[in-house]
């Protein structure tokens, strides 16, 4: 040890720090740059003789091997085989430090597969491009095994609802009903389900979307008046919503479970023994249109079918929701209008009006403006709207002729999700199926706050316009109990409650139900004027089985109840549930009930201006039509479209409100790219010009065009044994020099692709190009077999709206 007390400390300055970097010295700096510059030099020189220097000898070699006399052939194969080494060696490098980047950060796995894919020219599942939407196999699986059992409860559901739906909807079909049903063996499949994130739900709800294809080679007898025919060649598409709720904290979780369609499904089918009823000129249609209603009526939403899965579970909450908002509509004028009726002395005129339908429940049938083809209208009124994303707005102009048909003026839709992501439109909408004409529309987005505080400001807006309104009652009808009995044979009689709303000219009335258990369950919706002073009067009657034959039926009165609806305004959420006592009954008869009062609140001006390309210029489809509502005139035959402007039909879809309601099944419409035919529900399959048909399914999604080849059906032979083709698709964008083809299918005349084509193009370019699909043999090299086997054209203009897919068939030429 040094005696030194200095030394330590001395000793341990002298040794070097650790922890300190080491100064290098000059030389050590300059040998480094160096280096470097000679790694960066080699690298260099190494990728040009990857890129080039290999090519280069390539190139040299097959010099020497011309000059020595060599066979050119063993010249290519040599270079070819180079060559191909070359690009897999890169392409392994690539795959490669892809897999090594998504093993550091799995994020980035779904997009390096999109890479990898489109770098083949390869087609993707929807579950990549929508990876919040999964295959589900195993369900198919489960469906397919249980199909022998789940055919026994579809036979219920078409012999108890579906048939008593069709034999109510026509007096021809009075006696239809089923004979038999043979579903067949092939079951129902789900192309795909989207669940619902947290957001996107309420907390007591899981919410699916399912899309539902089922094509069937079932066979369904009818009978109609003892007059028989047969069903066949089922094909049915649909996106079903499944909500389930409430969740409970105990067995089975779940307290109910309700199913309906989102949109209209498409059902087709074939009849057989057409040799009888359906040789007269317009049953078929009615058969078919009859089949579509019931089905609408039972399953599409708004109606659901709902299975209670805990009894004393309240579903009325899941079977009705309150409405998405309300739409107020402005008819301001138009100008530029056709002149249909000929004058002997002066300018041509027209006698103008404007019909708008919204849904299939509302339609508004505007004043005539006698002779001149720049009407003003001005008239104002208040839609309820209970599914946004899939509700559309169809405006039709027409002349009144008194003597023939209304001539039509021309048509335009709007999707009301436009008007909810803006909250007011207004704008002059070019008609169409005419050749000239404008109209100026302006629509207006209420929400429904349950704030009391919103009503005064609601009822001054509501003050400057007629047929406009400042707040939306819903009414819920439970049950009645302990009617009295007023007649001798009460328990024989029927039960209805009428409802007289303020504003409006008939009352609401409830089923007829049994005397024993007037059990209703049923909501009616009523715009108010003025909560502060309205009345609400409710009547309960009773009905003998022979009075209701007649229509001016008034029954008994069992019980009456006035309701105040300023009671509402004092109320927290502005609603009451609860048994009321009647008046004029005895002590213990009450009706329950569920009141909810929601004030209408103007939604601000936001959102992207309005692009005309939303207009979707199409005339209301058949599937739209509805029976008039109060405010409703009949509507005129219009002209029948253009083959090319009734290619389509438009179903609204996309974007999720920030609190997603039951009607909000837009998200999942998008989930596929061949998701749901949007073909007409009574649309059948376009003629064979004898090369037979093929399926597309067409839009436009992220700055690129997609376009889908499903399948092909009947095309024609071309193989030299006489028997068989081996067809693939070729798509040409017409103007932009731009194609693709599909993969070969071998030896079939019916081939299903379902691969998409995609092409980077702005929807502006789309609207300007055309498509050309060509329908093509492979064939091998000096081959003498058929190529061409069928051409279509498709102009992109005449697809209103490009943002939601559109699938159908079309004819080879």
């Amino acid at each position: 040890m040094s005696d030194n007390p200095d030394s330590g400390d001395h000793n341990d300055r002298l040794l070097p720090d650790s922890n300190k970097p080491t100064e290098k010295s000059m030389g050590e700096k300059v040998s480094t740059v160096f280096r470097n510059v000679l790694q960066t030099r080699t690298d260099n020189i190494k990728d040009w003789f990857m890129n080039y220097g290999i090519k280069s000898s390539v190139g040299v070699l097959c010099w020497l091997f011309g000059s020595m006399g060599m066979s050119v052939l063993w010249i290519f194969i040599g270079a070819f085989s180079v060559l191909y080494s070359i690009e897999k060696f890169h392409k392994k490098r690539k795959i490669t430090e892809m897999f090594k980047t998504v093993t550091e950060d799995k994020s980035k796995l779904v997009e390096a597969v999109k890479q990898l894919h489109m770098e083949n020219s390869s087609s993707l599942p929807s579950w990549i491009y929508y990876p919040d939407v999964e295959k589900v196999e195993w369900i198919n699986r489960i469906i397919r095994q249980l199909w022998p059992s789940i055919q026994g409860y579809v036979k219920d559901i078409l012999s108890e609802q579906v048939g008593p739906s069709i034999r109510s909807s026509s007096g021809l079909l009075g006696g239809f009903k089923f004979t038999d049903m043979d579903l067949g063996n092939i079951p129902p499949q789900l192309v795909g389900v989207k669940v619902y994130d947290e957001h996107q739900t309420r907390s007591d709800e899981i919410v699916l979307d399912m899309q539902l294809v089922y094509a069937s080679q079932c066979n369904i007898g009818v009978s109609v008046n003892y007059l028989n025919a047969g069903l066949c060649d089922l094909d049915f598409r649909a996106l079903m919503r499944v909500e389930m709720s409430p969740l409970l904290s105990k067995s089975p979780f779940i307290g109910a479970v309700a199913v309906s369609f989102v949109h209209d499904p498409k059902i087709d089918f074939n009849l057989t023994n057409l040799a009888n009823m359906f040789d007269i000129p317009g049953f078929d249609s009615l058969l078919r249109g009859a089949i579509r209603d019931s089905v609408r009526g039972i399953m599409v939403y708004p109606e659901k079918y709902v299975l209670k899965l805990v009894p004393d579970v309240d579903i009325s909450y899941l079977k009705f929701p309150l409405p998405d908002g309300v739409l107020r509509v402005h008819v301001i004028k138009a100008k530029h209008l056709m002149a249909k009726d000929t004058k002997l002395f002066g300018p041509n005129k027209s006698d103008p009006y404007v019909i708008v339908q919204v849904g299939r429940n509302f339609k508004h049938r505007t004043a005539v403006v006698a002779e001149d083809v720049n009407p003003e209208w001005n008239e104002t009124f208040d839609v309820i709207i209970e599914d946004i994303w899939h509700s559309t707005i169809n405006i039709s102009l027409y002349d009144e002729d008194i003597l023939n048909t209304d001539d039509s003026l021309g048509t335009a839709s709007l999707a009301v999700r436009s008007v909810y992501q803006r909250g007011v439109v207004e704008e002059w909408i070019n008609l169409t199926q005419v050749k000239k004409g404008s109209i100026l529309m302006k629509f207006e987005w209420f929400e429904l706050a349950h704030e009391a505080s919103n009503l005064d400001k609601a009822i001054k807006i509501a003050e400057h316009k007629e047929n406009t309104n400042s707040s939306l009652l819903s009414i819920y009808v439970d049950k009645a109990c302990h009617l009295p009995e007023k007649i001798k044979d009460c328990l024989s009689s029927n039960v209805q409650l009428k409802i007289t709303v303020p504003c409006r000219k008939d009352p609401f009335k409830t089923k007829l139900t049994e005397f024993s258990n007037p059990i209703w369950e049923e909501r009616f919706l009523s715009p108010i004027q003025n909560p502060k002073i309205d009345q609400i009067k409710f009547e309960v009657i009773e009905v003998l089985m022979d009075e209701i034959e007649s229509d001016s039926y008034s029954g008994k009165t069992l019980g009456t109840l006035s309701f105040s609806i300023s009671e509402l305004l004092e109320l927290e959420g502005m609603c009451i549930d609860k048994d009321f006592p009647l008046d004029n009954a005895t002590p213990k008869t009450t009706l329950n009930m569920r009141l909810c009062l929601r004030v209408l609140k103007l939604k601000e001006k936001q959102g992207p201006q309005f692009d005309g390309s939303e207009i979707m210029n199409k005339p209301p489809t058949p599937s739209a039509t509805t029976q008039p509502s109060p405010t409703t005139s009949p509507v005129p035959e219009a002209e029948k479209p253009t083959p090319e402007s009734d290619e389509y039909e438009h179903l609204s879809i996309n974007n999720n409100a920030h609190q997603r309601s039951p009607s909000i099944a837009s998200i999942a419409s998008v989930m596929s790219d061949g998701a749901v035919s949007r073909m007409q529900p009574n649309e059948r399959k376009p003629a064979d010009n004898g090369k037979g048909r093929v399926m597309l399914t067409i839009r436009h999604h992220q700055d690129q065009l997609l376009v889908l080849i499903v399948k092909a059906e009947s095309l024609i032979i071309c193989d030299e044994d006489n028997s068989t083709s081996d067809p693939y698709v070729k798509v040409t964008v017409i103007g932009q020099n731009l194609s693709k083809k599909t993969k070969v299918v071998k030896k079939s005349l019916n081939p299903s692709f379902d691969q998409r084509l995609s092409f980077q193009l702005s929807i502006m370019d789309v609207r300007k190009s055309r498509l050309k699909v060509s329908v093509k043999n492979h064939t091998g090299f000096l081959s003498s077999e058929k190529v061409r086997m069928g051409t279509i054209f498709i102009n992109l203009a005449n697809i209103p709206d490009l943002t939601l897919p559109n699938t159908r068939w079309f004819s080879l030429e």
